[in-house]
Order: structure tokens, then C-alpha cells, then sequence
């Protein structure tokens, strides 16, 4: 299955089914809003909305179709395959507004609102997407993120 709007509907709906709601970011969310050209994308990245991983983490173990990817496990984000296709979960926890803390120590402040006004329909189904604002103002800032730490082997948080 390739990397399509029906498996991006996939994804949210199995974890949505699993009691977890993730909201669709980067490219995807980008190309539902109509702010790019449809493109090949080479991953699904998502949101969040959570204090920890902890209840995400439980239930990412429980979904077969998961397969975690222990690379990408960092304190402000969880990676898995879903029949082949990366997907790419950022934490985004609330105190004064939204925030993610990359790598623990580098905050990364969203505005308010967090989300796009309206549910957006992709592959049949309903899906939160990240605001417009927020979607520029990471691809603006996302060097300010330091995200060539991911291949520092002391960012990689232990698994369970």
C-alpha cells in the first residue's frame, strides 16, 4: 500500500479506534489544506496533544499493524511503520499554550489555536489538521528544533 489520503485516513482511524486522536501535520497536512501541490511523500507525520507518551506508548504496542522504529524514539517523538510507510508522532503538551520539547531541552512554542477551525475530510475520513499558521511557522523555525540530534545516540529514550 502505498503512501496515499486513503492510508493516511487509515492510520488516524486505527488509532482513533484505539482511544488515541492524533492530529495531521507536515506535508499531509499541508496538502489537505491546499497550501501545496499534491507530491510523493515519503512519511505521516502527526501530533500529539498529551502531558507524556505513556498512554500512547501502551496502546502503540497493542496495534499490530505497528512496528515501532526505536531510532526514532525521543523524548518529542514516537515513530512507527504501518504496512511499510513511516509514520512520525511529536508530542505536544499544554502549559500556557501549546508546546513541544524537542529533545527535552529545546521548547518549540505553537500558537493558539493549535488546529485548523473545521475537521477536514481525507479518504472518507474526518480528520484534525494542524493550523495553517502553525504548519509555516514550523517549516520556518524547525531549524531552531536542532534536528540534526537525531542521530546523536544519547537523545534515543529507552523503550519499556
Amino acid at each position: 500500500m502505498e503512501n496515499t489520503r486513503e492510508k493516511v485516513a487509515a492510520v488516524i482511524a486505527k488509532l482513533r479506534s484505539s482511544g488515541m486522536t492524533c492530529d495531521l501535520f507536515g506535508g499531509w497536512a499541508e496538502e489537505v489544506l491546499g497550501l501545496r501541490e499534491p507530491f510523493a511523500h515519503s512519511d505521516i507525520d502527526m501530533l500529539y496533544r498529551s502531558e507524556t507518551f505513556e498512554e500512547l506508548d501502551t496502546k502503540l504496542r497493542e496495534i499490530p499493524e505497528f512496528e515501532e522504529v526505536p531510532l526514532k524514539r525521543f523524548r518529542h517523538k514516537r515513530a512507527f511503520r504501518f504496512y511499510g510507510t513511516l509514520c512520525e508522532i511529536t508530542l505536544v503538551q499544554e502549559r500556557e499554550g501549546p508546546f513541544t520539547l524537542f529533545w527535552g531541552d529545546v521548547p518549540f512554542q505553537w500558537d493558539n489555536p493549535l488546529l485548523h477551525g473545521v475537521l477536514v475530510v481525507v479518504g472518507m475520513e474526518p480528520i484534525s489538521v494542524v493550523s495553517a499558521n502553525n504548519l509555516k511557522r514550523y517549516r520556518d523555525l524547525h531549524k531552531d528544533t536542532q534536528p540534526h540530534r537525531w542521530r546523536d545516540p544519547q537523545s534515543l529514550e529507552p523503550s519499556a
